[in-house]
């Protein structure tokens, strides 16, 4: 009688055996069916990162002419260096992305984009992960030549600056001797004086132009508690063109908290430029308003408006180049068509940006949006 009750529980287990297994092979395939839809490599792992399914594109990807059992498996991962981010998923629970991960197969460089996830078995418990793989190798190859190219822009730009600006002294300096000299009293040539001096001021002004330019590209953003008050009092005592002071026009409002959290040396060239067009740009000194607000009230931007009664600008002509490097919108205006360029640029180094809204002949409103820091 025990004989036959063992019997039976060994026959009902074997069956009980053989219909898991059958209902893990029709799991399986379903999973293999629906990792092929993603249109990228992808692989899940169980709790114990065993292969639970993988797709084509994963083989096709790592050039894998064979399933791949368990001794493949490992040698394969023990390659990728995947093991810490597959384990940290697996007991956290919580994704893990890397987005640009070195991958060295037969002496050649890959770079992926990894993102590994947990998924969920039946029981709402994190059944193992699944790893999905991006190729950015292309992608990452013209970002590494790109900053190469502006590596040597850079190079250029400074050896331009250096080098240049020593024979521009030398002829200022030759320039100066024949200004010296009361024997010159030809007409021509007293001209000729005069025409070499303003060519070399112009060469200077560029050069110190572009000197501009690479320093604010390299500028570092630090982040400090800035007082608006005081640094908007620097700036209106420091700001003149054409003997005119900033401090005498500029009308001033703050909205919300008195400081900013920001990069004063990015602020200070946004407000600098703007401000100082403001002034360069005005239709006449009678009734000059420049008109300057901070709000920090929104909740995750610091609007700042900078609005004149100027010349204007039409948008219709040189929206998609007043930004530009030496670009200018009024030719009548002495200018160096630099200020705006360094605006927007200082506001990309603080993520944020710039807008214009101008009437011809009615005058111009910038607005710079910064998104808010609450804390160093």
């Amino acid at each position: 009688m025990l004989d036959i009750s063992i019997d039976l529980v060994m026959n009902n287990g074997i069956v009980n055996s053989k219909r898991i297994h059958r209902e893990q092979k029709v799991s399986i395939k379903d999973l293999r069916t629906f990792v092929d839809a993603i249109p990228t490599s992808v692989m899940m792992l169980d709790h114990s990162k065993r292969i639970v399914a993988y797709s084509n594109l994963w083989l096709m990807f790592f050039g894998i002419k064979e399933d791949i059992h368990r001794d493949l498996f490992i040698f394969h991962f023990k390659n990728l260096r995947l093991d810490d981010s597959i384990e940290a998923v697996i007991a956290t629970g919580e994704s893990v992305i890397i987005p640009s991960f070195e991958y060295h197969a037969n002496e050649v460089i890959k770079y992926l984009h990894v993102k590994i996830n947990p998924w969920v078995s039946a029981d709402s418990d994190v059944g193992g992960a699944m790893i999905m793989l991006e190729d950015i190798t292309e992608l990452k190859e013209r970002e590494i030549a790109l900053q190469e190219h502006n590596n040597e822009l850079k190079q250029f730009a400074y050896i331009t600056t250096h080098d240049v600006k020593s024979p521009i002294t030398n002829i200022s300096s030759f320039l100066h001797f024949l200004k010296e000299d009361k024997s010159i009293k030809d007409p021509s040539s007293l001209q000729a004086i005069h025409w070499i001096g303003k060519s070399i001021d112009k060469a200077n002004t560029k050069i110190n132009d572009l000197v501009k330019v690479i320093e604010q590209r390299e500028a570092s953003v630090l982040l400090e508690k800035i007082q608006l008050e005081s640094l908007i009092e620097d700036l209106k005592r420091s700001i003149n063109v054409d003997e005119l002071s900033l401090n005498d026009y500029l009308k001033v409002e703050f909205l919300g908290e008195p400081y900013l959290i920001s990069s004063q040396k990015q602020l200070i060239t946004i407000l600098e430029n703007l401000l100082t067009n403001g002034l360069r740009y005005r239709k006449n000194t009678n009734n000059l308003q420049l008109e300057l607000i901070i709000d920090t009230t929104p909740k995750n931007q610091t609007v700042i408006s900078v609005k004149d009664n100027g010349v204007g600008i039409d948008l219709s002509v040189h929206k998609e180049r007043i930004f530009g490097m030496f670009k200018r919108a009024n030719d009548v205006i002495d200018g160096n068509g630099l200020g705006l360029y360094l605006t927007r640029q200082a506001c990309e180094q603080l993520k944020g940006k710039i807008e214009v809204l101008s009437t011809l002949g009615e005058g111009t409103t910038f607005l710079v949006y910064l998104p808010k820091k609450n804390k160093l």
